[in-house]
């Protein structure tokens, strides 16, 4: 059963520690509610116990890449929107993503602090749309 958090929830997918580390921190210190998974499988579990608002996830890591775990994430996380980061991208995997509506932004790294907030600010208030619009729709 999935649960549901208070405040605004994030999940980051990254395989690389410090890069991890230093996004929450920073998502931290502006009262986001931050779970670090290193890895794909590691993160899907987690994706089917808590309900998280936005995800990020970076696309080059071992076991699958970031735009295999998007899909995945979708089905077990519908209301959730998703971000991809990398350094190194295929495009056609980056926009067939976003075509399919499995991640909704990708950004560059390395990124910018105040982007990346802004990003993520706008990214968490469209998911709770979608959230209570489908809460509304359920009920109807």
């Amino acid at each position: 059963m999935i649960t549901n958090s208070t405040g605004k929830s994030i999940l980051i997918l990254e395989d690389d520690t410090l890069v991890a580390r230093s996004l929450a921190r920073m998502l931290r210190l502006e009262k986001f509610d931050v779970s670090i998974c290193p890895d794909p499988n590691t993160a899907l579990a987690l994706c089917s116990k808590r309900q998280f608002d936005l995800i990020i996830t970076d696309q080059m890591m071992p076991v699958m890449n970031g735009t295999e775990f998007a899909a995945l994430a979708k089905v077990k996380q519908p209301n959730a929107h998703t971000l991809l980061i990398s350094g190194y991208i295929d495009t056609d995997k980056a926009d067939k993503a976003l075509e399919n509506g499995s991640i909704q932004k990708f950004i560059p790294k390395p990124w910018s602090n105040e982007d990346i907030l802004n990003i993520v600010e706008k990214e968490i208030q469209l998911s709770k749309i979608s959230q209570a619009q489908n809460t509304w729709a359920n009920e109807n």
